[in-house]
């Protein structure tokens, strides 16, 4: 299962979670603030021969890429209803 690096709104806590591709966590268990948690876009991969997997590297970096250009479009959107007052 791959690993996730997830950043809270409210208490600022920075984790990193293993679970499931299909899983997406949206409450902080450290404040219990709910939907308060925003995955942080990362990567992280294997080298090495003995890799065993049913697609291929381009494939993978692929579905990367798409995961994390859609992660950064819903940031982005939520990004531009917040206000700042500076």
């Amino acid at each position: 299962m791959p690993k996730y690096v997830y950043r809270c709104k409210s208490c600022e806590l920075v984790t990193e979670i293993v679970h499931s591709m299909q899983e997406r966590l949206k409450d902080c268990s450290e404040c219990d603030t709910i939907d308060s948690l925003v995955r942080v876009p990362s990567f992280s991969f294997t080298l090495g021969k003995n890799v065993e997997s049913t697609s291929s590297s381009g494939e993978r970096v692929k579905d990367f890429i798409e995961d994390s250009r859609a992660e950064l479009n819903r940031e982005l959107k939520s990004l531009k209803k917040k206000e700042y007052n500076g």
